[in-house]
């Protein structure tokens, strides 16, 4: 894998709103019930009835959680009661997300190629290069802020990668846990930690461990549909088909392992 393919100069990729909505309608005729749905709260109209926004129309909503106007949300459509959805594990999209939709550049396909293939420093260092060269050559402030961001990212130990997938964009992070030795001192254990956010199946966290030959993958995911999905499409990645994995679902909101701020947005080290 060369690393010119995977992180092309200067290639920023802008989202076309117009053909996302109309991609996201798509996406709701293929997969139906089968996949989390965004959705934008545009109004609260009394303690449990939204106005909400979901693969480009507006409908009236119930929830018995308390919503945010303003924020998008990953959530299940259950039913229809009179004129109204009722909606239920709505879990919050990071602030972030707006922004991976305008400047996600990667493919996520050979993001993973590349980990299967360069394990260490090396995409690493590949990766921040680019970044720089890239934010040397920024068309706009916010593209310029939005890397920087990444560079930031990279200071506490975490790489954030901003994804495409088919037409949609995601967020993959992920970190180095320290290197363990078994009581022989021989055998090295090894676990990267990671989290990733995507539209159509919203967040998850889970770590990978190396220890003999084998490794492991533990994930954790807000939604049963996102677990069905991947058990039923995770042996098809050449990158994890050889791996134990287990999948668990959780309530609480995962939260990325380097969250963007605003705060200190020059302050970045070369």
């Amino acid at each position: 894998m060369k690393y010119d393919t995977l992180f092309p100069m200067n290639n920023i990729k802008k989202v076309d709103r117009a053909n996302a909505e109309q991609s996201s309608r798509a996406g709701l005729i293929k997969f139906g019930s089968k996949l989390p749905i965004t959705m934008d709260i545009l109004q609260r109209i009394d303690p449990s009835t939204y106005l909400l926004q979901m693969n480009g129309k507006k409908s009236f909503a119930e929830s018995e959680r308390n919503l945010d106007p303003g924020m998008k949300y990953w959530g299940e459509v259950t039913h229809k009661r009179g004129e109204k959805l009722v909606v239920k594990n709505l879990i919050k999209q990071p602030s972030f997300f707006n922004q991976i939709r305008d400047y996600a550049y990667l493919d996520a396909k050979k993001v993973l190629q590349s980990f299967s293939q360069n394990f260490g420093s090396s995409f690493q260092s590949k990766f921040k290069s680019e970044i720089i060269s890239n934010m040397a050559n920024s068309n706009s402030r916010e593209e310029f802020l939005f890397l920087n961001q990444l560079l930031l990212s990279m200071e506490q130990n975490v790489i954030s990668i901003p994804v495409t997938y088919q037409d949609r964009s995601g967020m993959f992070q992920y970190k180095y846990g320290k290197k363990e030795k078994r009581q022989n001192g021989k055998e090295e254990v090894r676990n990267l930690d990671f989290y990733a956010a995507f539209e159509t199946l919203g967040a998850m966290k889970g770590k990978v461990v190396y220890f003999n030959k084998e490794a492991s993958l533990n994930l954790e995911v807000n939604f049963e549909k996102t677990r069905d999905f991947l058990y039923r499409n995770i042996g098809v990645s050449d990158v994890v088909k050889e791996m134990d994995v287990s999948i668990k679902i959780i309530k609480d909101e995962i939260q990325p392992l380097y969250s963007f701020t605003q705060n200190n947005i020059l302050d970045i080290k070369t």
